[in-house]
């Protein structure tokens, strides 16, 4: 990997001193490891009491978007994990991210849902709050959707503007909408 030409439309360039500026900037409320990257135009919203670690060497692309909101968010991303253009992370609880995750664009990790019990109009439901953890070494194709109290296991790959509702085992291949197994990774 040393060898590859790096071209300015990976996510493996890490810019100069501006976009280092940028991504101070950016993660002053946070705690990062050395090497992180947050693009300009990534949007970080974070509430009071909020948490949002970063490992080393984590990648937050152009237009992502992390909406951490009370009661008590807290967001973990491991090591060299990239999180892609228009991806969305919203926590009022738990998620979990782990080392050398890669999440296409367009994904969606939401750790809670709406209530839609009958005797309330929609608006005054309570939400039902719940968490999201992804192994290491997962790979979420674009546009794929993952919501509250779901696993995936390591290793895993989900397929493409999949919706996954339910935990997902260790090197499994699912995709779908829900997401379904597909196989298992050789």
């Amino acid at each position: 990997m040393e060898n590859m030409k790096i071209d300015k439309a990976s996510y493996r360039n890490r810019g100069g001193i501006l976009q280092r500026i940028i991504s101070f900037f950016k993660l002053r409320r946070c705690k990062a490891g050395h090497g992180v990257l947050v693009r300009l135009t990534a949007d970080i919203t974070l509430t009071d009491g909020a948490i949002l670690e970063f490992g080393d060497n984590c990648s937050v692309l152009s237009y992502a978007f992390f909406q951490l909101t009370k009661p008590s968010p807290k967001v973990y991303i491991g090591n060299n994990t990239v999180i892609g253009r228009h991806s969305m992370i919203t926590c009022k609880n738990l998620i979990r991210i782990g080392s050398n995750v890669l999440m296409g664009s367009y994904v969606q990790v939401i750790d809670h849902n709406h209530g839609i019990a009958r005797d309330r109009p929609i608006v005054e439901q309570r939400a039902d709050i719940g968490e999201v953890i992804i192994g290491d070494d997962v790979w979420i194709g674009a546009g794929v959707k993952i919501l509250n109290n779901v696993h995936i296991g390591r290793g895993a790959v989900i397929g493409s503007n999949a919706v996954v509702t339910s935990d997902v085992p260790e090197f499994a291949i699912v995709g779908g909408v829900p997401a379904r197994l597909i196989g298992y990774r050789e």
